[in-house]
């Protein structure tokens, strides 16, 4: 008679099931680690290239317009550019003021000059009136300006209006191209071109290029005859000096192109010319961007040093750009 074997059945013990808790514990907390750097490795990866590609944009729109430059120097005493600190910048939230915002206007042959077809209503009706209209308005040269905005360019409203619903405002650079024939009849061949260009400037809100730039300077290298003398004998020579419209201590030079001349500041070159440009902007990341709209809001206090806000939520690009010599 064959007798049945007994089963025992044995489970865990606590301490197993503990130890095995707690390893579980450790490699989901390991995970989890692993997965939040992950995150914020991707979020500021994509800050950088958001940033990046804002920069790249603003700059090789103010580089090429640059190097398209146009005046005729020597012998005239028009004015071909001027570049001074915009002071209309007062639309800013609370604590948050841009340092360096310059504004620069001068002559350039724009690749985006002329349109196809005129946007505006009447021309449309007719499409021979349009055609016409676009011939007459070909030419080689445009007044092109540059400046910052905080402003909602969605909306076309300034920073100040905080009250209105939906508004969304951005620090943005924005560029205008005046067109040949207005540049022609009313800017160009004018000794005072920054006052030629009043009129124009109140239409610069409406001609937005880039977001989140909160910074713009320029600094310009400048090649002039360092003695008098020496010119009237045929033996000429140069010095360089730059000068940037805002300097690190927030002074402001006013700087004029002239044909027979540059004037910075208090500062007079006879026979001199710009060698090239050093255009620096610093980009806003999207935190920042977070960060200014709920200031605004008044869901945050403005910082109370600026210069830690602007170490941790922007990036500082530059350009140097070489400029082409008066005809």
């Amino acid at each position: 008679m064959k007798l049945a074997k007994k089963v025992v059945l044995r489970g865990f013990t606590l301490i197993e099931l503990m130890t095995a808790m707690a390893i579980t514990g450790m490699l989901v907390l390991v995970i989890m680690q692993l997965t939040n750097q992950s995150i914020d490795l991707w979020r500021a990866v994509s800050e950088d290239v958001s940033t990046s590609s804002r920069a790249r944009m603003a700059l090789q729109a103010i580089s090429r317009d640059l190097e398209s430059f146009q005046m005729r120097g020597y012998d005239n005493k028009y004015q071909w550019l001027f570049a001074k600190g915009d002071e209309t910048m007062d639309n800013t939230p609370k604590g948050l003021a841009i340092p360096r915002s310059a504004q620069c206007v001068f002559f350039a042959c724009a690749p985006d000059r002329n349109p196809s077809v005129s946007s505006s209503t009447a021309l449309r009706k007719n499409y021979r009136e349009a055609r016409a209209h676009n011939r007459e308005t070909q030419g080689d040269v445009n007044a092109i300006g540059y400046r910052l905005m905080y402003r909602d360019q969605i909306l076309n409203l300034p920073g100040a209006e905080t009250n209105t619903a939906g508004v969304y405002p951005l620090f943005s650079l924005y560029r205008q191209v005046v067109p040949p024939r207005s540049t022609f009849e009313q800017l160009l061949g004018k000794e005072n071109l920054e006052a030629a260009y009043v009129p124009f400037q109140e239409k610069d809100e409406r001609n937005f290029l880039c977001e989140n730039i909160l910074e713009l300077n320029i600094t310009f290298n400048i090649r002039y005859a360092a003695a008098e003398a020496d010119i009237k004998k045929g033996k000429v020579q140069y010095e360089t000096v730059s000068i940037p419209v805002i300097s690190s201590s927030s002074k402001t030079n006013k700087i004029g192109l002239y044909g027979d001349r540059i004037q910075a500041g208090n500062n007079v070159y006879e026979n001199a010319r710009i060698d090239s440009a050093m255009v620096s902007i610093s980009v806003l990341t999207e935190e920042g961007v977070a960060m200014v709209e709920q200031i605004r809001q008044g869901r945050r206090r403005a910082p109370k040093r600026i210069a830690d806000f602007f170490a941790k939520y922007t990036r500082s690009y530059s350009r140097l750009v070489a400029l082409p010599q008066p005809l």
